[in-house]
């Protein structure tokens, strides 16, 4: 019995290139989007790409006869996701007191945007805390 190999051409260079790209035109997409006053438009683009970009990275790999990550890949992904997390924590934690000291002071205000950044930061440690727990 032989198996059909749907993706037997594509490479690693042609898979980074291919999934960076259209995750680059979806960006793209979005602040031209946004600049241009079509928002909607903007969204959809970007949507559709990480979408399409995201289901090439987790489809590739199973249907591809090449290896397309190896442990070098993974090594990169985990450190380059535990410096992506340690400079927001830093960052966070350096500067989260200073404006509640300045709020306190009357000196800034606290804005729901400031609010929403400080609930999406916790939102994400957390996240990573459990995950980390799981994966543990």
């Amino acid at each position: 019995m032989t198996t059909i190999t749907v993706m037997s051409r594509l490479g690693r260079r042609t898979y980074r290139r291919l999934v960076y790209g259209i995750v680059a035109v979806a960006v793209l997409g979005l602040f031209v989007g946004i600049a241009l006053g079509q928002h909607l438009a903007g969204a959809v683009v970007y949507l559709l790409g990480t979408w399409i970009g995201g289901t090439i990275t987790v489809a590739a790999p199973r249907l591809s006869d090449r290896t397309l990550q190896d442990e070098r890949d993974y090594e990169l992904h985990n450190h380059a996701s535990g410096l992506a997390l340690r400079v927001t924590m830093v960052l966070g934690l350096s500067v989260l007191p200073v404006l509640y000291v300045l709020d306190a002071g009357g000196q800034f205000e606290i804005s729901g945007a400031v609010s929403g950044m400080v609930l999406t930061l916790s939102a994400l440690f957390l996240l990573y805390g459990i995950c980390y727990g799981i994966v543990k």
